[in-house]
């Protein structure tokens, strides 16, 4: 079953015409809030490969991006949700929903703390540059930021041409839907879904384009490295992904970046996972799938036997990580009281991350009645369960 939260993604073409004619209708009023934000790095315009958006009056922007044009050293701990930007003596490290950060080591109070848009970690870009030594400029007519460096760095690079794109390395499908559940009308000629598992796929093809042949699919959710690309055919923008004995080009509205180091093992389980989605033999067996999973995929697990998903989750001390954003390929766990074999007793349930994110607000493969994904959110509230927090279960890198 697909993610609730992904169908209301794409507006309908209603609401799109709505959205027009008002503008129309009031362009003063349309023009003003709704222009984006330029930002500027000594007298430079710095492209970004996501646009920075505004909080509470705070402006956040993809944090590798503004890191890099400072000529910072960054760092993602996606297991922590941490940031660290680290510039000749400087260094400043952030946690994605903590308002406490540190510079050097110096705690201080943040107004909007670091977080997730849309499956990107942003930052707050007047702390970034301020404790990496520059001034930060902010016109409200203008909607304009301009970075000053104090120690005369050279200027970010010109801003390339519209059609250049930033290169991707590694990116998951992510196959949007429309308001009834279906592949959005858009990408259904580079996407399709199963009529049996309802499982959404994008198609490889062996050549840029939509006149190409088609030499596989790849499942919703399965990561792939980037080995070529960007090329402009058919009005869409193509990358020839790799990965799991496949290989192809494939439509880049149906792909989204994974940030973080590229763990081949947890990315093998995570598709052998998605690959089984709709198994009945794993039926009330949440905790034989993931351990399944992880051993097709390489991984060896750690502490065993462990008896049920709650004797895990006490095993590997879930609990201590409740708190803290769930990284792509950690087993989620939750209590789960139910009657198995005749017993009725806490059994606990698990299932695996598909997503780097707050456990309500991503995608978590499992095996309940059958094997199928699930928000973490609807998965606990549907199912009457507690979330308990997130563990690794193998021996991690």
């Amino acid at each position: 079953m697909k993610s609730l939260k992904r169908k209301v993604r794409i507006c309908s073409g209603m609401l799109l015409v709505l959205f027009f004619l008002l503008s129309l209708a009031c362009p003063a009023y349309a023009a003003g809030p709704e222009a984006p934000i330029k930002v500027f790095l000594n007298g430079t315009a710095l492209v970004m490969d996501v646009s920075p958006v505004q909080k509470e009056g705070r402006t956040l922007v993809p944090f590798r991006a503004i890191g890099e044009a400072l000529m910072a050293e960054v760092d993602w701990d996606g297991s922590a949700g941490k940031v660290t930007l680290t510039l000749e003596d400087k260094t400043a490290q952030l946690v994605i929903g903590d308002k406490t950060a540190y510079v050097n080591g110096k705690a201080t109070t943040l107004d909007v703390p670091a977080m997730l848009v849309e499956g990107r970690t942003m930052v707050p870009l007047r702390f970034i540059g301020e404790s990496l030594g520059a001034s930060v400029q902010w016109s409200e007519e203008l909607r304009r930021i301009d970075i000053t460096t104090a120690t005369g760095a050279p200027p970010a690079p010109a801003a390339p041409e519209p059609s250049v794109k930033r290169p991707l390395s590694q990116v998951m499908v992510y196959i949007s839907l429309d308001d009834e559940g279906e592949v959005h009308p858009d990408i259904r000629q580079t996407a399709g879904m199963d009529d049996v598992t309802y499982n959404c796929y994008l198609k490889l093809m062996a050549q840029p384009g939509l006149a190409g042949k088609t030499v596989g699919i790849v499942y919703d959710f399965v990561g792939m490295r980037i080995v070529d690309g960007p090329v402009e055919k058919d009005g869409i923008t193509w990358w020839k992904l790799e990965g799991h004995g496949k290989s192809g080009w494939a439509d880049e509205r149906c792909l989204k970046e994974i940030e973080g180091e590229w763990d081949s093992q947890v990315e093998s389980a995570i598709a052998w996972a998605i690959e089984n989605i709709g198994r009945t033999d794993y039926s009330y067996k949440c905790l034989r799938f993931v351990q399944d999973a992880y051993r097709n995929g390489g991984l060896t697990l750690t502490g065993m036997p462990w008896g049920s998903a709650k004797n895990a989750a006490t095993i590997f001390n879930a609990e201590a990580n409740k708190d803290k954003i769930v990284p792509r390929g950690a087993a989620v766990f939750y209590n789960w009281e139910g009657t198995v074999g005749g017993t009725t007793q806490n059994w606990g349930h698990v299932g695996i991350a598909l997503e780097t994110g707050k456990y309500d607000e991503i995608d978590i493969i499992n095996a309940l009645e059958y094997v199928s994904i699930e928000p973490g959110a609807y998965l606990a509230h549907y199912t009457a369960m507690d979330y308990i927090g997130w563990a690794w279960i193998f021996n991690k890198k």
